[in-house]
């Protein structure tokens, strides 16, 4: 990047100028002012071993670099090594980043601060002093904003290699867990970054349509763990449409009602399957099959979007194949059929037998009379030949089948 070019009648202050500074113990000295004032600001530096070293390092190639540059006639920019390396320490060393911007921030109110002195301790000269504020306050605004905007970049290209790095730890470490090769608690524990194993594991497996819009499963996730009320999720990412997560807590938690009390989270073709909650390390492998296994009667963009496996575990476990269909088929009869009009009467008869035999509570989750449910209950008697107070626990399993596996799409 370029700024101003010199003003001619400042040329020659500023080549002396230069010349003077960049002698080593004027060097020191800016080096010992601007290293002092982040110390003392942020004293913590002084408790991270090897970083108080790195920090001069990067003060002094900064200065260097500055001065070599501020004289020329346009300005150039260039991050020095040291101020790279400082970036890449601080990402390492998992610091926050706010720390790296408050380094730069320490350090431009010394330049401020530093070049009003200059100015006041001016001789009388043949220029202009305010034409050389601006000129400084330019070149070095421009430094510094550069440099703060290539460290972020740096700080964050770091990050993102740490962060993939463990991550990809993680999830082979995950593996080794769920293929039965990693047995011992302690050892796995460590291997998931201190995740508590021997509590119960409720496992959630979230999964979106667009492969590019995984990275919207993470805040979805952390708004399902505080739901559930477990505070420090394990996250997994396997890679493709599908994001992992246990939930470790001491007790089992309450995931009844939890499909409806997370209906406002649902969005865009995300589905997600909740486990049971297990204990010890059986049940954080149990938990994620199930979890698994109950994503396949999930539907996306429906009240269905979201399972709990306690809730849907029969059909699950029963799976969807032509065995489970034919008995389907020879429980409901005619109420297999395909019509609006029979779809209507299942809907019916499936949420009369949710509400445990009540007309007036079908009506209500269906949002319709409850003359219009106790019609359509006739007409499912005159379907079946039979009463509905005789529906056997067989014909329910076959209306749960077909809602769940051969619903319209």
């Amino acid at each position: 990047m370029s700024s101003e070019s010199v003003p001619s009648d400042l040329a020659p202050w500023l080549l002396a100028y230069v010349a003077e500074q960049a002698q080593p113990d004027r060097v020191d000295a800016w080096v010992d002012r601007v290293a002092d004032a982040i110390v003392r600001e942020m004293p913590e530096v002084n408790a991270v071993e090897g970083l108080p070293a790195t920090l001069r390092r990067t003060v002094r190639e900064h200065w260097v670099a500055f001065l070599g540059d501020f004289a020329q006639p346009e300005q150039h920019f260039h991050l020095p090594e040291a101020a790279r390396l400082l970036s890449v320490d601080i990402a390492d060393r998992q610091l926050p980043l706010e720390s790296l911007i408050r380094f730069y921030r320490i350090a431009q109110q010394e330049v401020w601060a530093y070049v009003s002195e200059v100015i006041k301790a001016l001789p009388p000269a043949d220029f202009d002093r305010a034409d050389l504020l601006m000129y400084f306050w330019n070149r070095a605004g421009v430094w510094l904003d550069q440099s703060i905007t290539e460290s972020i970049a740096a700080y964050e290209a770091a990050r993102s290699r740490v962060l993939a790095g463990a991550a990809a730890q993680r999830f082979e470490s995950v593996r080794s867990i769920l293929a039965g090769d990693l047995v011992d608690p302690r050892e796995a524990s460590a291997a998931l970054g201190g995740y508590p194993i021997s509590v119960h594991h409720t496992a959630v497996v979230l999964s979106v349509g667009d492969a590019e819009q995984a990275g919207s499963l993470e805040s979805l996730a952390a708004e399902l763990a505080r739901r559930i009320g477990a505070a420090t999720p394990l996250l997994v990412k396997p890679g493709g449409r599908q994001l992992w997560m246990w939930l470790g807590t001491r007790d089992q938690p309450e995931l009844s009602g939890l499909a409806a009390a997370a209906a406002d989270l649902r969005h865009g073709s995300v589905v997600v399957g909740v486990g049971s909650a297990t204990p010890h390390i059986a049940g954080f492998v149990a938990s994620h099959r199930e979890a698994q296994g109950t994503l396949r009667v999930t539907s996306p963009d429906t009240d269905d979007w979201l399972a709990v496996y306690s809730d849907v575990e029969l059909p699950v476990l029963l799976g969807c194949s032509p065995e489970v269909d034919r008995f389907m088929t020879r429980r409901l009869g005619p109420l297999a059929g395909d019509e609006e009009g029979v779809q209507r009467i299942r809907e019916t008869l499936t949420a009369y037998l949710d509400s445990g035999g009540s007309a007036e509570e079908a009506a209500r989750a269906l949002v319709v009379h409850r003359n219009t449910v106790r019609y359509r209950l006739g007409q499912a008697e005159e379907m079946l030949g039979q009463p509905i107070t005789r529906i056997s626990p067989q014909l329910a399993v076959a209306l749960r089948h077909h809602h769940l596996f051969h619903r319209a799409r």
